[in-house]
């Protein structure tokens, strides 16, 4: 059992950057303080007196309650991804930290810090928040380390790396019992997240089990956004095993529901995900009308950039260059402040080599030398193919057949794989 004085002492030493040289001295040795901290010593309270003195605290403070309350309302507004209110009640909890007198909520603070830094964009802060968490978790009890280890999950969803992700999220599955919000809204959310990461990891299994329940709990609870994220997953799912009329369905479902709650944002990734079914099944025509509408509903430049490289690829497919160029030239100026490698970034110096010439050799170093280790490094192997057989087409047009075998068979190697 840890010493509940000698860990909050710790906790706020290790928060103003102090060395335990630096708060000992003049007080204990730092051997002492050492056992202090670690929970080996009882220190006297005269000693312990002189370490919050300097440490400018006051364990003992009558506000214990208060900021308790603050912070479970702060976990719930981070679950619901009320930003204002996280971000307000953030501030307060920063102000007010000492007054908490629970070990265990000083740890569920530090770890929904780490999901507050996501959810406000914040990857900068967010990455050293993970390293100091990581030093934190071998002594978290099985609540913090079912928030550890989901929040885990968030942040490896944001580098896309999924399949670790998707790992945390598993994990965090069996901690699901010793949550502190309503077991179902956790628990249906849980697998919400674990269907849609293994969307992204291209694990069609896993999708179709954990967004069908998630799908039957929000219709159920009427829950009408959820249920149609749910119906998005699902159709994504059946487009990749060729189930083009459930496909169908399922995004006609979700568009449904976008329309009758009016959320311009679901509306959008609804009539996207029609255009690429539209697409792979070759019908150009259709797929521009409906990437069109997604791209006239988005109000971000983050967003918009996902129909104008459909726009772009589709109008490229059918050989209208004038059209593809102007798409090109949309996306580029969408970019143009962002420097940020990302994939619709690699997509448009791809089709800017296709649409306005290729100079030699540029294009397979761009595609082998940046795209494909841009690739690797977030583990997204269904990613590399189009751009594989971009390359090989380009070969195979220009009778290089040696180039383009070694491309169409990489391609073809991680197709079978998946």
């Amino acid at each position: 059992m840890r010493n509940d004085i000698g860990y909050r002492i710790k906790f706020h030493r290790e928060r103003r950057n102090m060395t335990q040289g630096e708060l000992a001295e003049g007080i204990i040795s730092v051997s002492y303080l050492s056992k202090i901290e670690n929970g080996r010593a009882d220190a006297p309270e005269e000693v312990i007196d002189f370490l919050c003195k300097k440490l400018d605290i006051k364990l003992n403070s009558n506000d214990g309650k208060k900021i308790e309350s603050i912070c479970k309302d702060w976990f719930e507004a981070l679950f619901n991804q009320n930003l204002e209110k996280a971000h307000a009640l953030y501030k307060e909890i920063e102000k007010n930290k000492e007054s908490i007198t629970s070990n265990s909520l000083l740890n569920l603070v530090e770890i929904h810090i780490l999901r507050y830094f996501l959810i406000h964009n914040k990857q900068r802060e967010a990455n050293l928040h993970y390293k100091k968490l990581r030093r934190l978790s071998k002594q978290f009890n099985e609540k913090e380390s079912y928030y550890w280890l989901k929040f885990n999950g968030y942040y490896w969803f944001s580098l896309s790396s999924y399949n670790k992700a998707l790992i945390y999220f598993q994990k965090a599955e069996r901690y699901l019992h010793f949550t502190f919000y309503e077991i179902d809204e956790e628990e249906y959310s849980l697998y919400y997240m674990i269907a849609l990461t293994a969307s992204y990891d291209k694990k069609a299994r896993i999708v179709y089990e954990y967004a069908s329940k998630a799908l039957q709990y929000y219709e159920r609870k009427v829950k009408l956004k959820q249920a149609a994220e749910c119906h998005l997953l699902l159709g994504i799912t059946f487009v990749r095993n060729k189930d083009f009329e459930d496909a169908i369905e399922s995004f006609t479902l979700a568009q449904k529901i976008a329309d009758t709650i009016d959320n311009k944002d679901l509306l959008a990734t609804s009539l996207q995900n029609i255009g690429n079914l539209y697409s792979i099944l070759n019908k150009s025509k259709e797929a521009i009308a409906y990437y069109k509408q997604s791209y006239e509903l988005r109000n971000t430049t983050q967003s918009k950039i996902v129909p104008i490289n459909s726009l772009m690829i589709e109008y490229y497919k059918t050989q209208d260059i004038k059209k593809a160029s102007y798409w090109l030239e949309t996306g580029q100026r969408v970019l143009s402040e962002d420097n940020t490698p990302s994939i619709y970034r690699y997509e448009l110096e791809v089709y800017n080599q296709l649409i306005n010439g290729i100079v030699e050799k540029q294009l397979e170093k761009l595609v082998l030398n940046e795209v494909i280790p841009f690739l690797d490094n977030r583990g997204q192997q269904h990613e590399k193919v189009p751009f594989l057989e971009l390359l090989a087409n380009y070969y195979f047009d220009n009778r290089k057949y040696k180039l383009a075998a070694i491309y169409y068979n990489q391609a073809l190697k991680i197709k079978s794989n998946l």
